[in-house]
């Protein structure tokens, strides 16, 4: 396994209120949208490397990343 994401997979794991509330700060737009990106797997080799620094620095982004990647992977209503 990738060690890249061995902290996103530990928050799978975990329960999703848990990871939620972790989530105080307001995360600006581009960011978000970055992180969505990112999520997708649509990003260039260097806003991977980009994003992956920025969430070791920001370990607070990483529930919105959970968010992001578990919303792609909900079934379309």
């Amino acid at each position: 396994m990738n060690d890249d994401f061995k902290i996103l997979l530990e928050f799978f794991d975990g329960d999703v209120q848990e990871v939620a509330g972790r989530s105080a700060a307001t995360i600006p737009i581009d960011l978000r949208e970055r992180i969505a990106k990112f999520a997708s797997g649509k990003c260039t080799e260097e806003e991977r490397v980009e994003m992956k620094r920025l969430l070791q620095e920001q370990p607070q982004l990483i529930p919105a990343l959970v968010t992001e990647t578990k919303a792609l992977r909900q079934p379309a209503e």
